[in-house]
């Protein structure tokens, strides 16, 4: 019987047999409430597509997981945490956890490790409502939310958004 194990963390290391394959540090740990799986799930696909490496629980917590472990690693592990910012993830236990341990983890910088997207028009409040979000409330059309998420996450991991172009 072949051995086979896959580590998501500073390891990333997939091993089958006597062969070991490295594997980039998760770049991003997708936060959200089970109420917006589908959103979560999108969000995970457009920066897989984009060449990031996410950490989602819908596709990442398999059976004999650790729940709270993996939730942990996750945060404190990967470059940065999305949190999936709608009424139901404001009410959620974990989710405050989530971006609360982000915020933590660089208080005198939170951009750094804490990246919101917000995809209902909730009001936000409290530390929450000081940190610029990634607005796809109300984007109908697929394409446009696409850009917009891409081109501010990419604005999050380089601390800065000059465009590309000189202004006019």
């Amino acid at each position: 019987m072949r051995r086979f194990e896959i580590s998501l963390w500073r390891s990333d290391t997939i091993r089958m047999g006597s062969q070991s394959l490295q594997r980039p540090t998760a770049d991003f740990f997708v936060s959200y409430s089970p109420a917006d799986e589908g959103w979560a799930s999108w969000i995970a696909w457009e920066l897989e597509g984009a060449g990031y490496r996410t950490v989602l629980q819908a596709w990442d917590f398999v059976p004999g997981t650790n729940f709270i472990d993996f939730m942990d690693r996750g945060v404190t592990e990967a470059r940065a945490v999305v949190a999936v910012l709608s009424r139901a993830y404001l009410k959620s236990r974990y989710g405050r956890l989530e971006w609360q341990s982000a915020i933590r983890a660089d208080p005198d910088d939170p951009s750094r490790k804490l990246i919101t997207v917000r995809i209902d028009d909730s009001p936000l409040e409290g530390l929450l409502a000081t940190i610029t979000y990634v607005d796809l409330a109300g984007v109908a059309d697929p394409a446009t939310a696409r850009g917009r998420l891409l081109s501010r996450v990419r604005h999050a991991v380089a601390g800065r958004a000059k465009p590309a172009e000189r202004p006019a």
